[in-house]
């Protein structure tokens, strides 16, 4: 990693605030390895790339191209700034999509826990337990420890409604 890049990653945590701490958790990764980014001894892997580039709301050239732009001509750049702002706003399309994408996945598994929950609550579970109480009475005599099944009512509920 060149040191225009690692400068660029200072310059982007700072601006929104982080401190490597939280970079690095908001990542999945040690605080070290942001360090290390940042001071140009080792690089951000391709999926770590794209993890920055969606946290800071910018596209993957212009976390990584952003010193070529600013070091090359004037000349040169003029032509590209049209084509940039298309290419922006092509960026946030892109972003606006994931994010509904993501929106969408997070609802799908909403609804997926929410018609468990509601399955696992109309199971008769206290109905189970008094036939299973019966059964071990009857066939096993165990009529004094089996009330104890009845301890695993308040559990059952519990847990279903962490769910």
């Amino acid at each position: 990693m060149n040191i225009a890049i690692a400068d660029r990653l200072v310059e982007l945590r700072r601006s929104r605030g982080y401190s490597q701490e939280e970079l690095a958790a908001a990542l999945g990764v040690s605080r070290q390895a942001v360090s290390k980014w940042e001071r140009a001894e080792s690089s951000p892997d391709t999926d770590n790339l794209i993890a920055l580039a969606r946290l800071y709301g910018i596209s993957l050239d212009s976390l990584l191209l952003h010193a070529a732009e600013n070091d090359g001509c004037a000349a040169a750049a003029a032509p590209e700034a049209e084509s940039q702002e298309v290419h922006e706003d092509e960026t946030d399309r892109l972003f606006a999509a994931s994010a509904a994408w993501d929106a969408a996945e997070r609802e799908a598994v909403r609804r997926r826990r929410q018609g468990l929950r509601r399955a696992l609550t109309r199971f008769p579970y206290p109905v189970a337990i008094t036939l299973l109480y019966l059964a071990l009475g009857f066939a096993l005599g165990w009529w004094h420890p089996g009330w104890m099944l009845y301890l695993t009512i308040p559990l059952y509920y519990g847990v279903v409604n962490s769910l």
